[in-house]
């Protein structure tokens, strides 16, 4: 069980993030003590008052000088392993980590780039669950779908960028593929179950969204949300088009990967996390404007 503000700290790495902002706001209403992981930390953060632990997990030492009997860690899956000997030496006993249900769907991209990530967090997955067994650390991994709710994603956010400047939003032919998307709170939610968890422990869990749209309805509720007409241009060939605007443009995550994936079903099954993790995840867009960037 969590214990109060009395007892050491609950370790969090990606702070920053949108996961990250949420588990330390969580946390810190149940009264219990958190250290934040960082080379900074958000300005929203001030009101949870982590202590801040300034490190950075890309580094091959890393001394956090005291003991965490708990993480949560939600910076990148593949930066973890390298530092679980010295964080068991440092008391870990208990580990949630996030990983992503991208290890599914991008293992097989066009794009090197997106199948190296999938890699990565596969072998990060094997290496974190080898390890702990070893030493005796009780882990979780959390796999979740696409994640939106601070305005900080590269997804639902940057389609409500999109249309909010363009008042319209192209499509790829074909462009029904499902979508789950899963609010960053609601993960913080499940992060906190899976500490307090026994049936959790030495599980994985592929997390998604209360809702499972059609790739065009989610955009549409984006429009809906942004109170503008849902306005869509269909564009053959999308996916090319797209992939040289990510090659002038230097972006790698843009790729005609991103279009194709608007015909593939990204969904998950949460039935299992919910029966471990009471995991009750809200529908699309249910906090209006606020689960939207500004």
């Amino acid at each position: 069980m969590l214990e109060g503000h009395d007892q050491a700290p609950v370790l969090v790495t990606g702070a920053t993030s949108q996961i990250g902002r949420r588990v330390l706001g969580r946390l810190s209403a149940l009264d219990v003590s958190v250290a934040a992981l960082s080379r900074r930390l958000p300005a929203e953060a001030e009101d949870e008052n982590p202590q801040l632990i300034v490190g950075d997990l890309t580094q091959p030492a890393l001394d956090i000088g005291q003991e965490f009997p708990s993480l949560v860690h939600i910076a990148g899956i593949w930066l973890l392993p390298p530092h679980i000997s010295n964080l068991h030496r440092n008391g870990l006993r208990r580990l949630v980590c996030f990983s992503s249900t991208a290890i599914y769907n991008k293992l097989d991209s066009i794009n090197a780039s997106e199948r190296d990530v999938a890699r990565r967090m596969i072998a990060a997955e094997k290496s974190i669950a080898e390890q702990c067994d070893s030493m005796g650390i009780q882990w979780t991994i959390l796999r979740p779908t696409l994640i939106y709710g601070l305005g900080l994603d590269r997804n639902v956010s940057r389609a409500a960028h999109f249309i909010r400047k363009m008042r319209v939003y192209p499509l790829a032919t074909g462009a029904t593929g499902l979508r789950q998307p899963v609010h960053a709170d609601d993960l913080a939610a499940a992060a906190i179950a899976a500490l307090q968890s026994d049936r959790a422990v030495g599980r994985s869990y592929d997390v998604g969204g209360g809702e499972r749209l059609a790739y065009r309805e989610m955009i549409g509720r984006i429009f809906d949300t942004l109170n503008l007409p849902r306005r869509f241009v269909p564009v053959p060939g999308l996916e090319f088009a797209v992939a040289a605007a990510g090659f002038c443009l230097r972006k790698p995550e843009v790729t005609g990967d991103v279009v194709r994936r608007m015909r593939l079903d990204l969904i998950c099954d949460n039935d299992v996390a919910e029966a471990d993790l009471d995991f009750q995840p809200r529908a699309f867009l249910s906090g209006g404007l606020d689960d939207l960037p500004r």
